[in-house]
């Protein structure tokens, strides 16, 4: 349901999700991926319609755009690559799906789907993953298992890098359909294909990671494989691209794998292998270590209400120091990630400041932690600049490594601060060439000419798709006068008369206020055609009435 009074299709609220808040990738439940000094919230659908209205030029039309990479550390200290979409070919896809949403919001309803596009009121996001309430997972595993002897855990071999951009109007209007009006270049779904191929040198394989209309897309086509395994009969659910069935037997849970992997190949998908297995039941729904960290949780967190008393700084030194310990057995952080955003919300404010050293030492080895730590050092009793020190090393140290978050998260801090960095750690910044830092760098102000520096060392030969896989730090530089307009091709003109800026601190922009406009003037048009107005009495009609008196 849309959060806008009188938005009663939710397109209003869809528009907004696509281009405000899910744009760049902003998926998880309690912290994003990107650090939040970088944000779209000035990125409105009414500038998305204003790019989306004049015509690609030269190369553009068929080429399509690059993107900027932001390496997001996963578990295993190894990078998933996220994209942050060059701005025209984002407002062409994101209002391609926002006019046909009517036929696209199907994607809202599959029941068996775990994570699914659906309107979050609170943050106005469509899109958000997060760790599941652990007896929402027990109840559903016990309600699908009962009865049954074998479960099937199997896994999309690399799902988002594999989608293949012409399965989109397969899973749309089907195979038949799609093949036999694949030249109509006025088809919704074609279009839709098209858009999304854009996004990404118009490659046909593999979509950009992050952004919601990318996990639309996933969710398209997933739908139609979801809904030939329930044809067949099939009790499973789906986590956006890990599959669990409960079978009757070893020969039904053999045939699901087989089922699935057609299903899949039928849109060019394939399994992973090394992550399919089958289970006897009955078998614990979680894993071992997941059990043995929630088992070491003091007791009264376990039904903890608003009155118990909030942790102490010895119960979760001692908890992190338990996790820890754990993680020897299971050594890819993310025991560490899952134990903090367990205590996350549940300690004092004294215990909070005793935990951002061990907090810093953790995240040093696993860069996955900042975006927790982070939550902490937001604190008021705290102030990032007394742990620069630590914070530059981590700087350092993941900038010689090239892990974007490694570098993003602790130079967000040190922004948050009011603190800077030095010239040589500002020259490792640079050095990374990763683009995404070194905006975080430009904004302290105190190494403008440095990065100025490193941008025109290269911009005059480079390609335009060269120019895409740092147009979020020349727009920055434009946007703040320090460079002459790259492109020349109007995109960046449009984003700076509406002042947007992807890195606003506390500004309001203009475009930002139409949306409160817009949005006060949807619910006041819908609570009118609910309470139409009192019909005003003239003062004729009121005098004859008092004669009668």
């Amino acid at each position: 349901m849309s959060r806008i009074i009188g938005d009663t299709d939710g397109k209003r609220a869809l528009y907004e999700a696509l281009t405000r808040y899910n744009y760049f990738p902003n998926q998880r439940a309690n912290v994003g991926e990107l650090p939040p000094s970088i944000t779209t919230r000035q990125f409105t659908p009414e500038i998305a319609e204003e790019l989306a209205a004049f015509a690609d030029v030269g190369e553009r039309r068929g080429g399509g755009y690059d993107l900027v990479e932001y390496k997001a550390t996963r578990y295993n200290n190894v990078p998933r690559i996220l994209g942050l979409i060059h701005p025209k070919s984002y407002a062409l896809l994101a209002k391609c799906i926002h006019d046909n949403w009517d036929v696209l919001q199907s994607v809202t309803g599959n029941q068996n789907s775990i994570i699914k596009p659906e309107f979050h009121e609170e943050d106005k996001r469509l899109m958000v993953m997060n760790y599941e309430e652990p007896m929402a997972k027990v109840t559903r595993s016990h309600q699908k298992g009962f009865a049954k002897r074998f479960r099937v855990q199997a896994d999309i071999a690399n799902c988002f890098n594999s989608i293949y951009s012409h399965a989109i109007p397969w899973a749309a209007v089907g195979i038949a359909q799609a093949k036999a009006q694949k030249n109509d270049r006025q088809a919704w779904f074609n279009q839709l294909d098209m858009y999304q191929r854009k996004t990404k040198r118009n490659e046909t394989q593999g979509i950009p990671i992050g952004s919601a209309t990318s996990s639309i897309v996933v969710e398209l086509i997933l739908g139609c494989v979801d809904k030939a395994l329930i044809d067949k009969g099939y009790e499973f659910y789906r986590y956006i691209d890990d599959y669990t069935c409960y079978c009757n037997s070893d020969e039904e849970a053999q045939r699901f794998i087989q089922d699935l992997g057609d299903e899949l190949a039928t849109y060019k998908l394939t399994l992973n292998l090394k992550k399919t297995l089958i289970e006897d039941l009955p078998s614990a729904v979680e894993d071992t270590w997941v059990l043995e960290l929630r088992g070491a949780l003091p007791s009264r967190l376990q039904n903890a209400g608003e009155n118990e008393p909030k942790l102490t700084a010895t119960e979760v030194l001692t908890f992190i120091n338990r996790a820890i310990e754990v993680n020897k057995i299971t050594p890819d952080g993310s025991v560490l990630k899952y134990a903090v955003s367990l205590v996350l919300s549940h300690f004092d404010d004294n215990a909070a400041f005793w935990l951002v050293e061990p907090l810093l030492n953790l995240a040093w080895h696993f860069p996955l932690l900042l975006p927790l730590l982070d939550l902490i050092l937001v604190n008021e009793q705290i102030n990032p600049a007394n742990y620069r020190s630590q914070l530059i090393e981590i700087i350092k140290v993941n900038a010689d490594k090239r892990r974007s978050d490694g570098m993003a998260w602790p130079l967000h801090s040190l922004l948050s601060a009011g603190a800077i960095v030095e010239d040589g750690i500002a020259d490792k910044v640079i050095a990374s060439k990763d683009c995404v830092a070194i905006c975080l760098l430009l904004e302290m102000g105190t190494h403008e000419q440095k990065v100025i520096d490193f941008v025109n060392s290269w911009l005059p030969q480079a390609s335009d798709y060269e120019k895409d896989n740092y147009w979020l730090l020349l727009y920055q530089l434009y946007f703040k006068g320090l460079i002459q307009e790259p492109y020349g091709d109007g995109v960046f003109d449009i984003l700076k008369n509406n002042d947007v800026n992807f890195i606003p601190g506390e500004s309001v922009s203009d475009a930002e206020n139409q949306c409160i406009e817009i949005q006060q003037q949807i619910s006041s048009e819908a609570l009118r055609s609910i309470f139409p107005p009192v019909p005003q009495v003239s003062s004729e009609q009121s005098n004859d009435e008092t004669a009668e008196f």
